[in-house]
C-alpha cells in the first residue's frame, strides 16, 4: 500500500512538473513568435533578448474597411472620442473610423467653404481634432493651405501663405503637420522652413515660429565659427551660415499642454525629441548624454542604419512612443524618458514594415496605452499591437513609480524582474522602493545591479548616516574607553619611569 501510495505521487509530481515545463515553454514561445527581435538595453547599454510588451494583433488595410487600398496614406489621428482620422494622401481624402479600425464613419474628400462653393483636398499629409471644439484641422499640403472644418465638413478657415515680413515671401506654403492647443492656437510644421513650426492664433493671424532646433554642433559648425572669428567683414560675408535642423512632426499632451517635435536626422542628440514649454523652452535640455532609438547603429546585422524619429504620439499615461522611419521601430518611454520597449521591424509578416522608410505615423489608445497603432504607406494598413501581461505589469508599475507610490510599485517591478532578469528598469523601481522604505542597503544592492552609481551613492550615504546613529554610543564609548586606557597608560609609563629614574639615581 506505501509504495503504490509513493508510486502515486511521483507521478503526480512529473506531471505538475511537466505542466510546469510546457507552461515555460508556451511562455516563451509567445514572445519568441514575433516576427522581429524581441529586445531591450542592459545595465551596460547592451541589446539582450526580452520579453515582448506587445504583440501584433491584426492589420487593417482600406480594402479591408471596403473604402478602396489606401495610397501613400501620411497620417494617423485618434481623438477623444475615440475615432481614427487617416490622412489618405494619395487618395486626397481623410478617412475616419472607429476606435478599433473596423468600421468607416465618414470620408472627407469634399468640403463647403465660407462663400458656399466646394473645394476638394490636394494630398493632404497631417490631420488633427481638436479635443475641446471637436474641429478637424488638415494640413492640405498640395493646395498650400491648412483647413480647420466642422465635423461635418464645413470650413470655417482657411490659412494660407502669411503676408509678414518675418515670413519669407520666396517661400512656398508647404503644411506637412498640423495641431492646435487649448487656447486654440495653431501650430504647423512646414517642409521648407528650419524656423520652427508656424503659429498661428484662434482668428488665424500669423505669430510667428515656434520650438525651433539649435544648431547641431559638428566639426564643421564649429571649424566655421572659428574661422568667421578672425575672417574680414568680406569673407564673412561670403561664408556659409550654419542653420537649425527643421522637425519633422509632433505631438501634443492636451492635459498638460506640452508640445512634443520630433527631428529625423542632423539635429542634435537634445533636439532629436523635444518637450516644449509655451514659452518654447525645451525641457528635455537635462538629457544632454540620453540617446533616443537604438543606442547603437546596428542589432543583429552586418548592416549599420541611422535612426530617424518621423513621428511620435504622447500616450493618456504620459508614454512617448517614438517611431524608427529606419528599422520600422516603435522605441516606447515613460514620462521621465527611459526606455520601456522595443517592438516592430522590416518585413513582409504582421508585426513587421515595408523596409525603405515607408512607415508614417504611431499612436496610442487606452489609459494604460493598451494598444499601439503604425501607420505603414508602403503597405497602405494600420497594424495594431496590444499589450501583453508581461507589458501591462510594467505600465502599472512605471504609473505607481512616477506619481510618487515607489512602495505600492515593489510588487509589480520585482514580477518583471522574475520574468525578466536583465529588465534594468524594475531594479531602479526596486531600489527607490527599498530606498523610500528606509531599506538602504537593499537599495544599495539592487542600484548596483542596475549599474546606476548615483541611486547608489544616495542610498549608501543615508545607509551610512543610519549605521552612524545606530553605533555612534558604541562608539563614542570605544573612543572614551579608549582615551582612559590611554591616560592610564601614561600615568603608568610615567611612574614606572620615575621609579626607574629613583632607583638609578639610589
Amino acid at each position: 500500500m506505501k509504495q503504490h501510495i509513493s508510486f502515486l505521487r511521483r507521478q503526480c509530481a512529473a506531471v505538475l512538473c511537466s505542466l510546469a515545463a510546457a507552461a515555460s515553454v508556451l511562455t516563451l514561445t509567445a514572445s519568441a513568435d514575433e516576427p522581429y527581435d524581441v529586445y531591450n538595453y542592459n545595465r551596460l547599454g547592451e541589446a539582450v533578448p526580452s520579453h515582448a510588451g506587445y504583440v501584433a494583433e491584426r492589420s487593417v488595410s482600406g480594402t479591408d474597411l471596403g473604402t478602396g487600398a489606401f495610397s501613400s496614406p501620411q497620417d494617423l489621428f485618434r481623438s477623444a472620442d475615440d475615432c481614427f482620422y487617416i490622412a489618405d494622401t494619395g487618395n486626397s481624402r481623410i478617412v475616419k473610423t472607429d476606435g478599433d479600425l473596423t468600421a468607416v464613419l465618414q470620408i472627407y474628400d469634399s468640403f463647403t467653404l465660407p462663400d458656399g462653393t466646394r473645394t476638394r483636398l490636394k494630398n493632404p499629409r497631417g490631420v488633427f481634432v481638436s479635443p475641446d471644439t471637436g474641429r478637424m484641422y488638415i494640413a492640405d499640403t498640395e493646395n498650400n493651405r491648412a483647413l480647420i472644418c466642422e465635423p461635418d465638413g464645413t470650413v470655417c478657415m482657411e490659412i494660407t501663405k502669411p503676408d509678414s515680413p518675418v515670413y519669407d515671401r520666396d517661400l512656398t506654403f508647404l503644411p506637412q503637420k498640423i495641431l492646435c492647443d487649448s487656447a486654440g492656437n495653431i501650430y504647423i510644421v512646414l517642409s521648407n522652413t528650419t524656423k520652427g513650426a508656424a503659429m498661428f492664433s484662434a482668428e488665424g493671424e500669423f505669430i510667428g515660429y515656434y520650438g525651433a532646433n539649435a544648431v547641431a554642433r559638428t566639426a564643421k559648425v564649429i571649424a566655421d565659427h572659428f574661422w568667421n572669428l578672425i575672417a574680414s567683414d568680406e569673407g564673412r560675408r561670403h561664408s556659409n551660415r550654419a542653420a537649425p535642423t527643421a522637425f519633422d512632426n509632433f505631438d501634443i499632451d492636451s492635459e498638460k499642454g506640452f508640445i512634443y517635435t520630433s527631428t529625423s536626422s542632423g539635429a542634435s542628440d537634445t533636439d532629436i525629441v523635444k518637450k516644449v514649454n509655451p514659452e518654447g523652452y525645451n525641457l528635455f535640455g537635462y538629457l544632454s548624454d540620453h540617446k533616443w532609438g537604438d543606442l547603437f547603429s546596428a542589432w543583429y546585422s552586418g548592416t549599420t542604419y541611422k535612426t530617424r524619429i518621423v513621428d511620435l504620439d504622447i500616450g493618456e499615461d504620459g508614454s512617448i512612443n517614438c517611431l524608427d522611419q529606419t528599422t520600422g521601430r516603435v522605441f516606447q518611454y515613460d514620462k521621465e524618458a527611459n526606455l520601456l520597449f522595443i517592438l516592430g521591424g522590416t518585413g513582409d509578416q504582421l508585426g513587421t514594415f515595408s523596409s525603405g522608410g515607408n512607415v508614417t505615423a504611431v499612436e496610442t489608445k487606452g489609459a494604460g496605452c493598451e494598444e499601439i497603432c503604425v501607420l505603414d504607406a508602403g503597405k497602405g494598413a494600420v497594424t495594431v499591437f496590444t499589450q501583453t501581461d508581461f507589458g501591462q505589469t510594467v505600465h502599472t508599475a512605471t504609473d505607481l513609480y512616477n506619481r510618487g507610490y515607489y512602495e505600492e510599485a515593489l510588487e509589480p517591478w520585482q514580477t518583471v524582474l522574475r520574468q525578466d532578469g536583465n529588465y534594468r528598469r524594475a531594479c531602479l523601481g526596486i531600489s527607490s522602493a527599498y530606498y523610500n522604505m528606509g531599506r538602504y542597503r537593499d537599495a544599495m544592492k539592487y542600484a548596483k545591479r542596475a549599474d546606476a552609481s548615483w541611486v547608489y551613492n544616495r542610498a549608501f550615504g543615508r545607509y551610512r548616516s543610519e549605521w552612524l546613529r545606530a553605533h555612534l554610543n558604541g562608539i563614542l564609548a570605544g573612543c572614551v574607553l579608549l582615551l582612559a586606557a590611554w591616560i592610564v597608560l601614561k600615568q603608568y609609563r610615567k611612574k614606572k619611569h620615575n621609579r626607574q629614574k629613583g632607583g638609578a639615581a639610589a
